[in-house]
């Protein structure tokens, strides 16, 4: 559960998101996931999550979780800094 001074934080910013970040941010508050996860979850092209996710990484909303293996690869997983 979310305490409320998070969800005061995300009320907060939430004007200064762009309707695909927003999206992208409120996928991330439910579940973390990887960039690949978000787009099959999402059904979106992965060219447009993964420049969301790094847009708000660089805004200090989302951050890297842990990493899991994927097809031999290393994934990260990203979740919602608040």
């Amino acid at each position: 559960m979310i305490d409320t001074n998070s969800l005061d934080a995300f009320e907060s910013i939430k004007p200064d998101l762009n309707a695909k970040q927003r999206i992208v941010f409120e996928a991330l508050r439910n579940k973390p996931a990887t960039n690949k996860t978000l787009s099959k979850r999402m059904q979106l092209p992965i060219n447009s999550i993964t420049p969301r996710v790094l847009e708000l990484r660089k805004m200090g909303l989302v951050k890297k979780m842990y990493s899991e293996i994927d097809n031999n690869r290393t994934a990260t997983v990203w979740g919602v800094c608040l």
